[in-house]
């Protein structure tokens, strides 16, 4: 069971490596607003965030199993307390080291999701901006009769055909 465990941790470590690239490749697709490859990375993020999802219930399992198995493992342990119990000296190191690295590259991928998140932002309001600027739209400084934001439109363009 202990080995199953180290599996799994170690393809969680792998999947959020993959994340972690990704996360790297989108921040230069989103500073150079690349719509087309950003939607490629978007389903290939999805995609690992899959696999992911499914290796984080087989880790949750299989520490129920141990659980079951062994009374000093209680379902609110933390992680650390838990690889503690394990009975092979060896192993019990590995875990320790897989452990580590995933605990290290998921706050990297965190953090690298919290900067693209803000870029994302960021070029959403330079399209806005651009979309408003072809379109004539702007926004007055006062507010309407029902509390919102006035939207006044210029006609730069003809469509009637």
């Amino acid at each position: 069971m202990w080995q199953k465990l180290a599996e799994i941790i170690n393809t969680l470590v792998a999947q959020y490596q993959k994340l972690y690239r990704l996360g790297n490749e989108k921040r230069g697709v989103l500073v150079n607003v690349d719509i087309k490859s950003l939607e490629k990375i978007v389903h290939q993020e999805e995609a690992i965030v899959e696999v992911i999802n499914k290796a984080e219930k087989e880790r949750q399992k299989v520490i129920n199993l141990l659980t079951n198995q062994d009374v000093k493992i209680r379902p609110n342990m933390q992680m650390r307390d838990v690889l503690a119990q394990c009975p092979d000296i060896k192993l019990r190191g590995t875990l320790k080291q897989s452990h580590d690295a995933l605990h290290d590259i998921v706050k990297k991928t965190q953090e690298l999701q919290s900067n693209n998140e803000i870029m994302i932002s960021a070029a959403l309001d330079a399209i806005n901006f651009k979309l408003n600027q072809l379109g004539g739209t702007s926004v007055e400084p006062v507010y309407g009769s029902t509390g919102q934001e006035r939207v006044s439109h210029e006609k730069n363009f003809d469509l009637e055909v």
